[in-house]
Parts: C-alpha cells; sequence; structure tokens
C-alpha cells in the first residue's frame, strides 16, 4: 500500500521514465540488419531484380536477447526481374515487436528499379519504393498513475492518461537509391522516408520521422588457387548509415569455400554523442550455408565498450532462388 505522496510521485515518475524512454528508443532509428547483404531490397530498393531471377528472403533479428527489453525483427521479401522492361520489382514486410511497452511496427512496400546498361562491364539500376506503416502500442500491461489508488493501495483497472488514448498511428512512406555495378564491386546510396512523415500519436503534437540515409558497398575477390575449391572467394563489405543524431558504420569480410562461408563483421560510430562512450559497438561472427537454391546466414552480435552492458543479438537469414531463363548475366554482389 502506497500511503503518502512522495511515493505516489516516485512510481508515477519511473512509469512515464519507462514509457518515455521506450518511445524515445523505438522511434530514434529504423531496424538496422548486422547482415545487411542479405536483405537488399530493404537496404535500397535499386536492389530490386538485380539477380537476373526471382528471390524470396526472410528472417529474423533478436537484439538484446534475454535482456527483457528484447527487440524482435521479422521481415519478408521478394523480387524478381523483369527482361521484357529490363526492370526489377519487388515487395518486403517488417514486423517489429518491443517486448516492454508492447509497442509494433508493421511496414509494407513496394519496390522498383530499372537496369540501365553503361557498357560492358558497368551497369546502373535507379530505385524507388512506395509503402504503408502502421505503429501501435498495446499499454494493457503498464500501470498509469490515475490507476492506483494510495487510500487501499488498489490497482484500477482503467485509466483515463490521454497517452494511453493515441495508440496507433499510420503513415506512407517514399524511399529511392541507386546502385553502380561492376564486374567485382558494387556501391549504392539510399535516402528513406523521404517526405518525413508524421508518426505521433497524439493529435495535437507532431513528431516527424526522421530521413535514414545510407551508403553501401561490396567487392569481391576471387581466390584462384588449386588449394581451394572452385568458385572460392573473399567478399568485403561496408554500409554508413545516418539517421537523425544517430550514425553507424558497418563492415565486414566473409569469405567462401564451396557450400560454406563464414566471416566477421563490425560497428562502430562515427561521431559519437557523448566523448566518453566508446566508438566501437559491436562484433559479430557470420557463417553461412549455400545448397543449389537456399542460402543460410547466421550471426550474432557480441556488445562492446559502454554498450557491454546490454545483450547480445542473434540474426538468421534465409534466402531462395528461382532461376530465371532470361540472358543477362546474373549479379553475384548481392548474394551474400
Amino acid at each position: 500500500m502506497w500511503k503518502d505522496k512522495n511515493t505516489y510521485r516516485v512510481i508515477r515518475q519511473l512509469l512515464l521514465v519507462t514509457v518515455l524512454f521506450t518511445v524515445r528508443s523505438v522511434f530514434a532509428q529504423d531496424p538496422v540488419f548486422t547482415q545487411f547483404y542479405a536483405v537488399p531490397v530493404m537496404t535500397n530498393p535499386a536492389f530490386s531484380g538485380s539477380m537476373n531471377n526471382t528471390r524470396f528472403g526472410m528472417g529474423y533479428r533478436n537484439q538484446w536477447m534475454g535482456s527483457g527489453n528484447d527487440l524482435h525483427t521479422f521481415y519478408l521479401a521478394g523480387d524478381k526481374y523483369l527482361e521484357l522492361w529490363n526492370s526489377g520489382v519487388g515487395v518486403t514486410l517488417i514486423d517489429q515487436k518491443e517486448s516492454v511497452s508492447g509497442y509494433n511496427m508493421l511496414l509494407g512496400t513496394v519496390t522498383y528499379a530499372y537496369h540501365l546498361q553503361l557498357g560492358d562491364r558497368w551497369s546502373f539500376f535507379p530505385g524507388l519504393s512506395v509503402g504503408y506503416g502502421l505503429k501501435q502500442y498495446n499499454f494493457n500491461d503498464l500501470i498509469f498513475g490515475d490507476q492506483i489508488d494510495l487510500g487501499t493501495g488498489t490497482i484500477n483497472p482503467g485509466t483515463s492518461d490521454p497517452v494511453n488514448l493515441y495508440d496507433k498511428k499510420g503513415f506512407f512512406d517514399f524511399s529511392a537509391g541507386g546502385v553502380v555495378y561492376g564486374p567485382d564491386f558494387w556501391i549504392g546510396v539510399s535516402a528513406r522516408h523521404l517526405t518525413q512523415p508524421d508518426i505521433s500519436f497524439a493529435e495535437q503534437e507532431a513528431s516527424r520521422l526522421q530521413m535514414f540515409f545510407s551508403v553501401h558497398t561490396g567487392y569481391r575477390w576471387m581466390i584462384e588457387s588449386f588449394a581451394f575449391p572452385e568458385d572460392s572467394s573473399v567478399f568485403f563489405t561496408a554500409s554508413y548509415m545516418k539517421q537523425d543524431v544517430y550514425n553507424r558504420l558497418d563492415f565486414g569480410v566473409e569469405a567462401k569455400m564451396s557450400a560454406f562461408s563464414f566471416g566477421m563483421l563490425s560497428a562502430l560510430v562515427l561521431d559519437k554523442l557523448d566523448d566518453s562512450a566508446g566508438t566501437l559497438l559491436t562484433l559479430s561472427p557470420v557463417a553461412g550455408l549455400e545448397f543449389k537454391k537456399f542460402k543460410l546466414g547466421i550471426s550474432y552480435d557480441f556488445p562492446l565498450s559502454d554498450y557491454a552492458v546490454l545483450k547480445g543479438t542473434g540474426e538468421v537469414t534465409f534466402q531462395y532462388f528461382i532461376k530465371s531463363k532470361g540472358r543477362r548475366r546474373r549479379m553475384w554482389q548481392v548474394k551474400y
């Protein structure tokens, strides 16, 4: 039982801090994937149809596993090359859930890319996407100040707190990007949330979803040696992301030998919000298995520096390919 106003104030402050911290943390950044190269159409709409076949992808990411504040991200994706129109089309679906507040974000998009050949060895793919998103909370598991009866110490089932009145928000979203391809190299640029849609839950307030900028690149080095299986290669990759004041650089290397691949990725902050914070965020071993039409990827993020107090993040990706009968050569770059 709570007998004094000070206890009541402390309880209410803790509840509000929990809710506000969750809101700020979730709104601050888009879903980020460690294996960003395994979710190409989500990274950049210009990747649509880039494999010269039909590609389906799905995956799951559990951020801060076992911490009690897990952030779960599911995705489905598919894209196809249309030889008649020299274009690629795709669809994506992201479902993100947070365990404390019941936060849920569902975003579906349709993507398109035109494939422009610049010569025998180079090509350029510009791309666009349009989508619709829905963000919502489930406050049923939270206790608000007006639910607490200080006289009896009981909890009333209902609340009139205004934060509980606006628990859903829908919005349209637009993105654009482009990718330049070479024989063993690619580089792409993308920008999400071009119109900065309003995602505020309160009708009287506006909260804009900030633009998300990304620059991503990859290089493949073929291993030509009798000591290694045929088509063995080493893949170098990097991706820089920035949204509002948040930024992150992912980079790493992955070796492919026969049906197996393995490597190491890492992430760091280039422009720190706190000078005393660490620069290196995570270290992520990654492994893959490819068999005929299937590609499986597994990674685990070990938090470093100030983030070591958080739990790790596990991620599983899966891709399935249906070979096209077209004559255009297959792009290797977004397969890994």
